[in-house]
């Protein structure tokens, strides 16, 4: 079954970047106003939110970029193709000059569905296909609003978000796993080798320096 292939701009509000002026005094200062930038949106199609810089005081014209639940986030300058879809989260904040906002129509489609369809691999390439070259590679809200997207109906849509949901949370269960495998290795290292990995030098054993005149000795498996 073939499904329909509509321009992103006829299903999503899509908002042009900001002026990087509004972003002058942009500091990691705990008040103000917080600010996502492409270093913020990770993999998971999600914002990094210890990471987000702030503007102490807001200027004039920001309101326009405020971000709010169910909006994506993309990137449009450097690292192209870039996606995060804001959650409950998003409170007061903002976009910064280096992302587009993607506002979708929630009655023609799903957000879940359209930031795992605007990060597939194939589609990411036609993004790139409408990317302006140059020292530093951009994409225009304009080249934006004419990508085609293929759109099952709202509720297949709201099927497969369902589905994409599950999967997002097992990865960030094998992922949490991993990390906590990696402090159990850390872990068996310290407690294995003590003091030699405690950084106290007057701990150490003595080594030999390499001399390239020394004779040569049988090598040994550190690790054993």
């Amino acid at each position: 079954m073939r499904h329909q292939s509509v321009p992103l701009g006829d299903l999503c509000e899509i908002t042009a970047s900001p002026s990087s002026d509004l972003f002058a005094t942009l500091t990691v200062s705990a008040v103000g106003t917080p600010v996502v930038t492409p270093a913020d949106i990770t993999s998971a199609q999600q914002i990094r939110t210890e990471t987000l810089r702030r503007l102490p005081d807001a200027p004039a014209g920001v309101e326009r970029y405020r971000l709010r639940s169910g909006d994506l986030v993309l990137v449009r300058l450097g690292s192209v193709g870039k996606v995060a879809l804001l959650d409950a989260d998003a409170g007061d904040w903002v976009y910064h000059s280096s992302c587009i906002r993607i506002r979708p129509d929630l009655e023609r489609v799903n957000p879940v569905y359209l930031a795992a369809y605007l990060a597939h691999a194939s589609v990411v390439d036609q993004l790139l296909s409408h990317v302006q070259v140059g020292t530093v590679p951009v994409l225009t809200a304009g080249s934006l609003k004419s990508l085609p997207v293929v759109l099952p109906s709202l509720d297949v849509q709201q099927t497969m978000a369902r589905a994409l949901i599950e999967v997002g949370l097992q990865m960030d269960i094998q992922q949490r796993i991993l990390g906590r495998l990696e402090s159990v290795k850390q872990g068996l290292l310290t407690h294995l080798l003590g003091d030699e990995l405690s950084g106290d030098a007057a701990s150490r054993p003595q080594t030999l320096s390499l001399d390239r005149r020394a004779p040569r000795t049988r090598r040994t498996n550190r690790m054993s």
